[in-house]
């Protein structure tokens, strides 16, 4: 195939992408996480005032995320200069890296396959396949920083290709910042940069110790020292720490759980230790953890976490990737086991961060960095068939059938994820992605127009409201800074501002019962005070008398999430 045939193919896989990640991107999918909404107003807030909500100047950590990443919040920044703090400013950044990394994965094959006489098709196939892939158009539409690592990792080993191909050094630095860039956006390469990039300087610089050493130097600098001071840091590792598989509640209680049957049976401990320690028990969570990343039940159903993410009925791959990828490692090995070690190396690798923690696993978030590895492997399964079918001539119009069939199996595959997405998702478990939250900050600021209340108390038992309240509300951020900065780590949701208080409380206006001890006459109250707008939760006992409700917010599957309510006088006795 030309280069010409080939860029105009290109251009119109990219705008596929383009529509695929773009359209509708403010309002599907249903709802705005609480993640979503902090990364997005920490953009905002170091926009207007170049510091995070928590009053840190330009960091790389934000203190009110408790200590993550700040790379997507200043990628995010000029979508939110120029649209303003809304949903679609504040995934823009998302779907952008999303769409650019299809024209990368293209070069990188081209790059990758040069030898082969059919690149220029592999790499169209991989870049289409990356364009319609379930996993990374899901992510691409939310506020999600893995999708900008997934770029910055794949321009990365682009670079490095090309350095030592034209051995210009700026371009091997440069392949380095794109590294470091992803440590500073994401956890997850903390825990497969320090393994791919040796598989990379040895796939590519094995033979040329100079260039092998330089990289080894650079690698020490630019990934592992920002790795160490990280996990040095008590509070830039805090995130690490909470979620890491030797912070794990279950692990030691199994291991507990032996050691005391261990005593029971009065096993010598010399033995019991052997057999039941901690090395052993980690290590068989972390194996348990890596190989339900490879599990069909997470590649090819909706078993994957987090929940906000899942797609009703629809896994991260389409059930036709199987046999191509099947295919694809055998072509591979037959034609370039080097080259199959490297993609087959980067695929294996990429759950190792995610398989280190204990939450949310198998995590689809973590592991985006299978891409664009896994994208290029099918692609060379399909060539390989295709390339059979060409010399395989013994069944007549066999090869016409097949490519109808493929045909067909595709678009029905493509055309029922886009329906699971864009219509049945909006109604499956709308709850994990806090739908409701904008409804309700726009009811409430339609209730008190004319500041007729004089507090806001707002029920707040899991979903961090206090960020979404100052994301919808776009309060001013020099107004939260000195609250948010005295607040301690994780408690970040329950900050209270303005007329807005936010409690734990799932239901802060109740009806109550009590024995006058006097009188002995059972009393009931109606919790709450006069002039006073509350929030309770759709699923409370509201009281009988003595309230108004003033409004009912209900999600896009029906269900009631919240009840705006005014008391009728204040607390009072209603029997």
């Amino acid at each position: 195939m030309k280069n010409k045939t080939a860029y105009i193919i290109l251009f119109f896989i990219i705008i596929l992408g383009f529509l695929l990640r773009f359209t509708l991107l403010g309002s599907v999918p249903v709802g705005f996480h609480r993640d979503e909404a902090s990364l997005g107003y920490n953009a905002y807030s170091i926009l207007k005032t170049g510091k995070e909500l928590a009053g840190n100047f330009l960091p790389l950590h934000l203190k009110s995320f408790l200590y993550s990443p700040a790379g997507y919040t200043y990628f995010s920044i000029p979508f939110v200069l120029i649209f303003g703090l809304n949903e679609f400013a504040s995934r823009f950044a998302s779907a952008l890296f999303g769409l650019l990394t299809i024209p990368l994965t293209f070069l990188l094959v081209r790059l990758l396959f040069s030898k082969f006489k059919n690149s220029n098709l592999i790499a169209l196939i991989a870049a289409f396949f990356l364009a319609i892939s379930p996993w990374n158009i899901n992510l691409s539409r939310v506020s999600t920083d893995n999708v900008i690592v997934v770029f910055f990792i794949t321009l990365g080993v682009i670079l490095y290709h090309l350095w030592n191909q034209k051995n210009k050094w700026y371009l091997l630095i440069f392949s380095f910042l794109c590294f470091t860039i992803s440590l500073f956006t994401y956890q997850a390469p903390r825990g497969f940069l320090p393994f791919f990039l040796p598989l990379m300087f040895i796939y590519y610089s094995y033979k040329d110790r100079k260039k092998l050493f330089i990289s080894f130097l650079l690698y020490f600098i630019f990934i592992i020292i920002p790795i160490i001071s990280v996990l040095l840091s008590p509070d830039l590792s805090i995130r690490i720490r909470m979620l890491s598989i030797f912070n794990s509640p279950s692990t030691q209680l199994v291991l507990d759980e032996q050691l005391r049957e261990d005593g029971v049976m009065k096993i010598a401990p010399v033995f019991a230790r052997v057999f039941h320690n901690k090395i052993l028990s980690y290590a068989g969570t972390f194996i348990l953890n890596y190989t339900d990343h490879f599990s069909f039940r997470f590649l090819f159903t909706d078993s994957g976490f987090p929940d906000r993410y899942r797609v009703p009925g629809f896994g991260l791959l389409y059930l036709f990737d199987l046999p191509l990828i099947v295919f694809g490692i055998w072509n591979l090995f037959s034609k370039n086991k080097k080259l199959l070690g490297f993609l087959l190396g980067w695929v294996l690798l990429a759950p190792i961060g995610s398989a280190l923690t204990y939450d949310d696993i198998p995590n689809l978030q973590r592991t985006l960095m299978v891409f664009p590895a896994l994208s290029i492997i099918p692609a060379f399964g399909l060539i390989g068939i295709w390339e059979y079918l060409k010399s395989y001539n013994k069944i007549k119009y066999l090869k016409e059938s097949l490519i109808v069939l493929a045909i067909i199996i595709t678009g029905f595959s493509f055309s029922s994820y886009l329906f699971a997405y864009y219509v049945q998702q909006v109604v499956h478990k709308p709850l994990y992605r806090e739908e409701g939250y904008k409804k309700l900050v726009s009811s409430i600021n339609a209730l008190d127009k004319n500041n007729k209340y004089k507090l806001i108390v707002v029920a707040n038992p899991q979903s961090d409201a206090s960020i979404l309240f100052a994301y919808f509300n776009v309060v001013d951020p020099t107004v939260l800074q000195p609250i948010f900065a005295k607040v301690k780590n994780g408690e970040y949701g329950e900050a209270s501002f303005g007329k807005y208080k936010f409690v734990k409380d799932e239901c802060p206006v109740r009806e109550i019962s009590a024995v006058n001890t006097k009188s002995s006459i059972k009393m009931s109250y109606v919790t709450g005070e006069k002039d006073v707008l509350y929030v309770d939760s759709g699923f409370c006992q509201l009281p009988t008398k003595g309230i108004s409700i003033l409004s009912r917010i209900y999600r896009s599957d029906g269900v009631l999430v919240f009840v705006v309510i005014k008391l009728q006088g204040g607390s009072k006795n209603i029997q």
